[in-house]
């Protein structure tokens, strides 16, 4: 397998000061932009960058910016970064973010994927692996939650059984978001069933494409169908493309979660998915509203998201002081999670309830009343995304408050000896239930 990488010459960024690095990116930027796209953000004329973001070259946009360094900044030079601290970090996301760049398109990828494989995976899988992540030449996707194994994501049942060289992997996957995109997978699969669930999982780096995976998409409230149903059927995976040692699936997975919740927290350096009306846009609409109740909970929305953005910011501050990693890191991405998901609900409820009848029935040309009921509906699965609620809230009851954790006589059971809801023969990896 060819390398698709070699370590970054000293550019342009090299020892810039904290301002002259933001002189430089926004130099950068206005260069590759199309004419007139600051202009459009400064007046907020959604229309006009709507029709500039249609002229850029996304694929020609990805591949400067991963040239160049700035997907991932922080990630060694080796693998396509800049060795970037948290500082200079936060200001290539905060400009970024200033001028409304694109969306990355491989969130997966970038947020638990690059992470797991920069902590755990082969000289050979970063080289080969990181490049294609950064320049959104490869998709990813993750293949963890199942319909028997949500919640209690370290009851799977997918099983990847020894051949040779190779593993041949039978189950089947839930709530694949961008599976019908991917061209690679994340998956976890039972390796041992003799031992503790926990004990005897596995991750491996799935080709999408291979014979035997087989993706059906999934219908959401919004109409759309982000997420998708996947069924794994005697696919072969490579030894090569397994994750971390044999067994130690678990622990991979529990610092993937983590990256998860903090992305989808907001706290991660690169822009998010899930697009919705911001603070400043419902505290415009409010302005004019003359209903108490609306204003006093624009206000409320106001202060929800300075108490977050201070969240993210002294969860920054901490990494920054070497103190972000750990039990701290995943209480931090746990508690943002927690908040962000309030706020962000009662945020687009709000967006909705201000523009009173126009929220539930529009015209079919008006763009900003449809965005704003889609944003509605589509934080809903906030309550589920990157763990429940319920599961967030038991985090931070054993994390943050110190509560023992909830007993359970599973957990010393060799997995094939735990009941479920169906219990297919252990030696049937065949079983699609798997």
């Amino acid at each position: 397998m060819t390398s698709h990488v070699t370590e970054r010459d000293p550019g342009p960024i090299d020892g810039l000061s904290l301002e002259e690095l933001r002189t430089w990116l926004t130099e950068w930027l206005r260069e590759r932009l199309p004419q007139g796209w600051e202009e459009a953000i400064a007046s907020s004329d959604s229309g006009e960058l709507k029709v500039l973001r249609e002229q850029l070259d996304e694929p020609a946009w990805w591949t400067a910016m991963a040239e160049a360094g700035l997907v991932a900044p922080s990630w060694p030079r080796e693998y396509g970064g800049l060795g970037l601290g948290p500082e200079h970090v936060g200001v290539i996301a905060n400009t970024l973010r200033r001028f409304k760049t694109p969306r990355a398109r491989n969130p997966i990828g970038l947020n638990m994927v690059a992470p797991a494989l920069l902590r755990w995976g082969s000289e050979q899988q970063r080289r080969e692996l990181l490049p294609r992540i950064a320049d959104q030449t490869q998709i990813w996707c993750q293949l963890f939650s199942e319909p028997g194994a949500g919640s209690d994501l370290a009851s799977l049942s997918t099983r990847a059984v020894r051949d040779g060289d190779s593993w041949v992997v039978h189950g089947q996957k839930v709530w694949t978001s961008l599976g019908h995109v991917a061209t690679r997978g994340i998956l976890l699969a039972r390796t041992d069933p003799d031992v503790p669930k926990h004990d005897g999982i596995s991750v491996f780096l799935v080709d999408m494409t291979a014979p035997g995976v087989e993706i059906r998409p999934l219908r959401q409230i919004t109409g759309d169908a982000e997420f998708n149903e996947v069924f794994l059927d005697g696919v072969v995976v490579s030894d090569f493309d397994r994750l971390g040692a044999l067994g130690e699936g678990w622990g991979i997975t529990r610092t993937i979660l983590t990256h998860e919740r903090s992305s989808d927290s907001g706290a991660g350096v690169q822009p998010g998915v899930i697009a919705g009306r911001s603070v400043e846009e419902v505290l415009r609409r409010a302005a004019r509203a003359t209903d108490r109740d609306l204003r006093a909970r624009a206000v409320q929305a106001w202060i929800a998201g300075e108490s977050l953005r201070l969240t993210i910011e002294r969860s920054r501050e901490a990494r920054r002081a070497g103190r972000g990693g750990g039990v701290t890191g995943a209480v931090d991405g746990t508690v943002t999670k927690l908040m962000s998901t309030a706020h962000s609900q009662a945020l687009q409820a709000l967006a909705v309830d201000l523009e009173d009848l126009a929220g539930i029935a529009w015209e079919p040309d008006d763009d900003w009343h449809a965005k704003t009921a889609w944003s509605y509906l589509r934080v809903q699965a906030k309550t589920i995304a990157g763990g429940t609620l319920d599961i967030t809230k038991s985090l931070c009851g054993e994390r943050v408050l110190g509560l023992p954790r909830e007993p359970s006589a599973e957990s010393c059971r060799p997995w094939r000896d735990v009941r479920r809801s169906r219990q297919p023969a252990a030696d049937d990896p065949s079983d699609r239930s798997r």
